[in-house]
């Protein structure tokens, strides 16, 4: 049995990037940069206004109120090629261009416009209400790194400099499967000791949503020749399989002899982690596998703490794990377990700190509780109680919170 860190490192040192190909910018969100992103014009591209007023010259205002022949007018997207002499003003407005020679803007509030002329009723500082040409950015300084997701701010920086097409990871193939001849349809209804197939909604919707391109494939009995030959019908042309079900150490449990069947390299079976410690990661030609447990709950947590980083990781992101936070632990806890554990919670911001609040469930199964949770409670293998208070580390399940 292998650590938790020890087993995200032999997962990232395995698995690489799939490569890049290039799409059209409406289709970017989401995607992960395979290009760092420069800019092709400074921002501002001007010394641009921050406030409806007047251009002025601050030399001009060393005594107020003073009064200003108006020689124009300049609003966002115009021009003005006119230079602004001594004694005069320009009005401005709110993202306009400041024309040469004017050093500052006055807010239309502290003025008082009288046909061609202006009074000034306070005085500027020279760069006031002012912002100078290429203080964002300069023309070809790295914007956004490679790596880095495609979010709603950052389409909004590619389409400012020009990206109409922009270079990503590809997006990985990946199949899902659920093991276990006690598995039915979810349109059936269980009887005797059947339930509904779950597992592959929850997997498929964590991949999808971690970029995946997902094909489901549904459920597989538990016989030597089922789980083997669906294991080599998932690997097909894709780049991973994911199941869920048959890694344990029952006669029953499959996933992991089927693997070693079809000739696939077995770099872990269990890891030190609760829930999940019977986790299978293996790869056959190019194709990676994950077994996973079958308890939903091991399952979810399995999922993110192992395959979501390769996931991730084959689209090319740079910070491929999902993120940790500092947190106060709203209520003490304790955890008996010598292995890393990963306890459901709900997190909420109270008076600008993070808090922690563990959820109450019953065990690997109870996957209504874990519905809950929003962020996962880490507690190290040798704690085994934490007071409330005191901080602790949570990896984020959801950016609400």
């Amino acid at each position: 049995m292998i650590t938790v860190d020890d087993a995200i490192r032999i997962v990232l040192q395995r698995i690489e990037p799939l490569g890049s190909e290039t799409i059209a910018l409406e289709q970017a969100h989401h995607r992960v940069l395979a290009e760092d992103i420069r800019a092709d014009i400074d921002l501002p591209p001007f010394d641009r206004a921050r406030m409806d007023g007047y251009a002025v010259r601050s030399s001009d205002l060393g005594t107020v109120p003073v009064k200003l022949r108006v020689i124009g007018e300049i609003a966002a997207g115009a021009q003005f090629d006119r230079r602004l002499n001594a004694g005069e003003a320009v009005k401005i407005f709110t993202g306009a261009p400041v024309p040469s020679a004017a050093d500052a803007v006055q807010k239309v509030e502290v003025t008082r416009a009288n046909g061609s002329a202006v009074e000034i009723l306070e005085s500027v500082t020279p760069g006031q209400f002012i912002t100078p040409r290429a203080s964002e950015i300069a023309s070809g300084e790295v914007v956004a790194e490679a790596g880095r997701e495609i979010g709603p701010a950052e389409m909004g920086v590619l389409a400012s400099f020009g990206y109409a097409n922009v270079s990503v990871g590809r997006r990985p193939r990946v199949a899902v499967m659920s093991t276990g001849s006690e598995l039915v349809n979810v349109s059936s209804k269980p009887s005797g000791a059947q339930i509904r197939n779950s597992n592959s909604y929850t997997i498929a919707a964590y991949a999808e949503r971690a970029g995946a391109i997902v094909d489901d494939l549904g459920t597989v009995e538990d016989t030597p020749e089922a789980t083997r030959d669906a294991l080599l019908r998932a690997a097909g042309n894709r780049d991973m399989v994911i199941t869920s079900g048959g890694v344990s150490m029952g006669d029953y449990d499959l996933v992991k002899a089927a693997l070693d069947e079809i000739g696939a390299e077995v770099f872990f079976d269990k890891v030190s982690i609760r829930p999940g410690k019977p986790t299978v990661f293996a790869r056959r030609d190019k194709t990676f596998f994950f077994g996973l447990p079958g308890n939903p709950v091991s399952t979810s947590v399995t999922f993110n703490v192992f395959a979501r980083p390769a996931i991730r990781k084959m689209q090319g992101d740079a910070n491929p794990a999902l993120p940790l936070v500092r947190a106060r632990l709203a209520r003490s806890l304790k955890d008996a377990s010598s292995r890393r554990s990963y306890l459901p919670a709900r997190l909420s911001i109270e008076d600008g700190q993070a808090m922690a609040e563990s959820l109450k469930w019953g065990g690997s199964s109870d996957l209504v509780a874990f519905m809950k949770a929003t962020a996962l409670i880490i507690v190290p293998e040798d704690v085994h109680e934490i007071e409330a208070g005191e901080l602790v580390d949570v990896m984020l399940l959801d950016e609400r919170i």
